[in-house]
């Protein structure tokens, strides 16, 4: 391959196509709109924040497939659909046009290659290796990073970011990270270091802003969460496996801990059938930090011995079984369930749970919104609908309640 030759594109008021919508797509509209370039979206889906950009005349998207002669007036051409023929046909054109073409699905397409950058102003560093060496210029790229941020604001005291903690080799590496129940205080510190490194940050909903204010800005970050009932805009397991394998350090941010009905377990199983290289960095997980953050110890030596843990999105169904009643020393946690709070109270019923046990809801726990619900089991369901309580919110039955009534008039008694 001749040698490429190197230059900044100045692309104000520019006609640019961009045909694709994906997360690739995104990464590259970013950058040109900061460039101040007119694009054109050519799309018959896009992610929500392409969507926003266009409701916001920041784009014009075309909600339909790319059709022939939708660049005749374009000054630069990028496909990112990963759809080789597509590209390939739309590469003749371009070529037909004499206008510049830019493929994110065949290297051999391209006319020129979109460079690492590294940003600190106005001074841009670019880096290529003309798509033969992506990790090398991945890694070079937070090399720098690292050092003109040191130059601009030297960092002090115990989280100074350890490069140590960078993959090394040709593969990037994808971190599994517990992102705690809110409070960024409880960010584990480790995974406050890798923050601080990372090239991309997948993120859920459970994720506080509080917590992702510590992301730095030029850090990519795309959320890979769904809401109830929806499906989700981006398979969070295919982008880690497409980014780490461009050689990108990446972060998958999970609220509380990553295993505990996290899907951290499934995703740590499809990243190693991947071949990519993977850690677990645990996080602070709602179970004992959101309860006793509402005044609630789950154990006490003399109340609650054990722990049942559930997940309201596997809620069972033994009806038809006999079940053994729990004993008056077990306290019951339910994640992820507020939304079916009726089922839950009817399933401790069907077990034996008695009417007057109290339950505590914990809305936002650990954060500055945070709300609780107190009430006995007959009465919960009502008490929480006329709170409007929403997720995130952590569910807690059992005796060890009564405990945040007895430890708030002690203190009461002690003002």
């Amino acid at each position: 391959m001749s040698s490429l030759y190197p230059l900044f594109h100045k692309l104000e008021n520019r006609q640019v196509v961009v045909v694709g919508a994906g997360s690739v797509a995104l990464r590259r509209i970013r950058r040109l709109i900061e460039a101040g370039a007119r694009i054109t979206l050519i799309s018959p889906e896009a992610l929500d924040e392409l969507a926003t950009l266009a409701d916001e005349g920041r784009l014009d998207w075309k909600r339909r497939p790319y059709r022939q002669g939708d660049i005749e007036t374009a000054d630069l051409v990028l496909t990112a659909t990963s759809d080789h023929e597509l590209a390939g046909k739309i590469q003749e054109e371009a070529l037909r046009l004499g206008t510049l073409f830019n493929s994110a699905e065949d290297e051999g397409l391209c006319d020129f290659h979109v460079p690492g950058l590294v940003d600190a102003g106005a001074l841009k560093l670019a880096l290529s290796s003309g798509g033969e060496e992506p990790a090398l210029v991945a890694a070079i790229s937070r090399q720098l990073e690292g050092w003109l941020e040191e130059r601009r604001a030297p960092r002090a005291g115990g989280l100074e970011t350890d490069r140590a903690e960078q993959p090394t080799g040709d593969a990037g590496k994808v971190y599994l990270v517990g992102a705690g129940p809110g409070d960024p205080g409880l960010l584990t510190v480790r995974a406050a270091r890798l923050l601080k490194i990372a090239d991309l940050v997948c993120h859920d909903r459970l994720v506080s802003e509080q917590v992702l204010e510590l992301i730095p800005g030029t850090t990519e970050k795309i959320y890979v969460g769904k809401e109830v009932g929806c499906g989700r805009e981006i398979d969070p397991v295919e982008l880690m496996i497409s980014a780490a394998a461009e050689g990108r350090t990446v972060i998958r941010l999970k609220g509380g801990d990553p295993v505990l009905f996290g899907r951290g377990a499934e995703e740590m199983i499809a990243l190693a059938e991947a071949g990519i290289d993977y850690e677990i960095v645990p996080g602070v997980s709602a179970l004992c930090s959101v309860a006793i953050s509402a005044g609630v110890p789950v154990t006490h030596r003399e109340i609650a011995s054990e722990v049942v843990i559930r997940s309201g999105h596997a809620m069972k169904d033994d009806s038809e079984n006999e079940v053994e009643p729990p004993g008056r020393g077990t306290t019951f946690v339910y994640f992820m369930a507020v939304n079916r709070l009726a089922e839950v109270v009817e399933d401790l019923r069907a077990e034996g749970v008695g009417e007057d046990t109290p339950v505590a809801i914990v809305e936002n726990g650990t954060l500055p919104q945070e709300r609780v619900v107190c009430a006995m089991l007959s009465e919960i369901v009502r008490e929480a609908g006329a709170a409007d309580i929403k997720p995130p919110a952590l569910i807690l039955v059992g005796e060890v309640v009564r405990l945040r009534e007895r430890l708030a008039a002690v203190l009461e008694a002690r003002v």
